[in-house]
């Protein structure tokens, strides 16, 4: 017998020798991993946290306005203005009373912001009316940059000017669907170029499209198509006859005399069609209102190989950057006990030092912000 439990015993203790040890598994297994990857003046540039020594840095700060900056440093530990190094800084979207707790899921939204000091740092609101043309049960906006609104008519602000893709949506009482979308153009800087479509039915079939131009410069050119698989017009207000009562999807592109185009999408109803339902709507005006105090405004500073720090904080920012918030996500708390949020963003920029440039662009970046 006790030959017998050697044996067990050297078997066990060959099994355990042989068997591949198991490390505790980590306490962030599973947790994002931070980085930024971009180009630096065309250069391809790659750092991610956890590698080369470089950590992600998540704070807050609230200025001499009381508006909040949600911030993320992505550099290596224990360095002094640390060389390729990147921060940024999303100002909120309202003035808070000193120490007050902040709005997070309000103030960082997936969407479109300005650089604060760019030439283009205002808001832009847009007044959308809509029209239906049976009892209406539930409307659903998307305003094309992750904002919705379930009222039939509403005002939206946009943090940045450039094209978005707004859709309505009408929900019937008889259940019928009914949904209008078109590529619209909000702001200045060629973005503010817009279009509309309305009709006025003579009788029966036949009806008159009017091309109602906002902005833009003149003269203009139109391109039509009434949605039955007719030939288009390339008149302004052209006259068109239905063969057949229905509704009609109909299009028009405009151009510009500088170039720029405008499209408008529309639901049509023939006079004698009482089942079809049709949604449409317009935008009545777009408000720019300037941005003093940055609110929802992004900082960048880049600090180079030679510790020199650059930002993007400049009025002569060009019109072609850009920063996107894709998504946002709650995050486990920060070293300081502080809330977190991980936000995907993308970005476009130039920082700039005083006397020279450097361009970020095609930058996408896994970051992390704290709140209060």
């Amino acid at each position: 017998m006790r030959t017998f439990n050697y044996i067990i015993l050297f078997s066990l203790l060959i099994f355990v020798s042989c068997k591949k040890k198991e490390y505790p598994v980590s306490s962030i297994e599973g947790s994002p991993v931070f980085n930024c990857s971009m180009n630096v003046n065309g250069t391809p540039t790659s750092f991610e946290a956890g590698v080369n020594n470089y950590y992600m840095y998540s704070s807050f700060q609230q200025d001499s306005n009381n508006v909040y900056g949600f911030m993320a440093g992505l550099k290596q530990t224990g360095c002094s203005n640390c060389p390729n190094s990147i921060e940024i800084q999303i100002n909120d979207f309202k003035v808070r009373t000193s120490n007050a707790p902040t709005q997070i899921d309000s103030a960082l939204i997936p969407g479109n912001y300005n650089y604060l000091l760019s030439a283009s740092a205002s808001y832009f609101t847009a007044q959308f009316q809509s029209s239906y043309n049976k009892p209406a049960s539930s409307y659903l906006w998307n305003f094309g940059d992750g904002s919705t609104s379930n009222l039939p008519s509403t005002n939206h602000v946009y943090k940045k000017a450039g094209q978005y893709k707004v859709s309505l949506t009408v929900n019937g009482v008889n259940s019928c669907v009914s949904n209008s979308n078109s590529f619209q153009n909000i702001g200045f800087l060629n973005n503010g170029f817009r279009t509309t479509i309305s009709d006025s039915s003579t009788f029966g079939n036949s009806v008159s499209f009017f091309a109602n131009n906002m902005q833009g410069t003149a003269p203009f050119t139109y391109a039509w198509n009434f949605g039955d698989g007719t030939a288009v017009s390339t008149a302004a207000n052209p006259n068109h006859t239905y063969l057949h009562i229905g509704s009609y999807p109909v299009t028009l592109k405009v151009t510009d005399n500088t170039g720029k185009i405008a499209y408008a999408n529309y639901n049509f109803v023939t006079q004698n069609d009482n089942s079809s339902c049709a949604t449409n709507y317009t935008i009545a005006s777009v408000n720019a209102t300037p941005n003093t105090l940055g609110l929802s405004n992004v900082v960048i500073n880049w600090t180079d190989a030679n510790g020199t720090v650059y930002t993007s904080k400049d009025p002569l920012q060009p019109v072609s950057s850009y920063f996107t918030i894709v998504s946002v996500d709650d995050y486990q708390k920060n070293d300081n006990n502080e809330v977190t949020k991980k936000l995907h963003v993308k970005f476009s920029c130039v920082v700039y030092n005083g006397s020279s440039s450097i361009a970020l662009t095609n930058a996408d970046a896994v970051i992390c912000v704290a709140y209060k």
